[in-house]
C-alpha cells in the first residue's frame, strides 16, 4: 500500500513534551523527528533502532512529515 498523501501517514509514537514523533511506513520500517536535533531519521534496517539522520531546511513539525513523506516515496520506488 502506497502512500498518497503526508496524511496518510501513521502516528506510531509522540513524546509528551512534543520533541520526538515516529512514523511507521506501509513497508512497517520507522521513521523518526527529533525537534532538538532538527533532523528526520530513517531506520537502518528491522528493529535496529538506529538512524541515518536527514537535517531539515526549517525545524517544525510540518516540514519533518513532509521529509519522512518524501523518504517514504524514494524508499518505495
Amino acid at each position: 500500500m502506497a502512500l498518497k498523501r503526508v496524511r496518510d501517514l501513521e502516528l506510531s509514537y509522540k513524546s509528551r513534551d512534543g520533541n520526538v514523533y515516529e512514523w511507521k511506513a506501509p513497508s512497517r520500517w520507522l521513521y523518526r523527528y527529533e525537534r532538538d536535533r532538527g533532523a528526520v531519521g530513517m531506520q537502518t534496517g528491522p528493529d535496529t533502532r538506529e538512524f541515518e539522520w536527514h537535517v531539515l531546511a526549517k525545524n517544525d513539525l510540518t516540514h519533518a512529515k513532509r521529509k519522512v513523506f518524501d523518504l517514504i516515496s524514494e524508499d518505495e520506488f
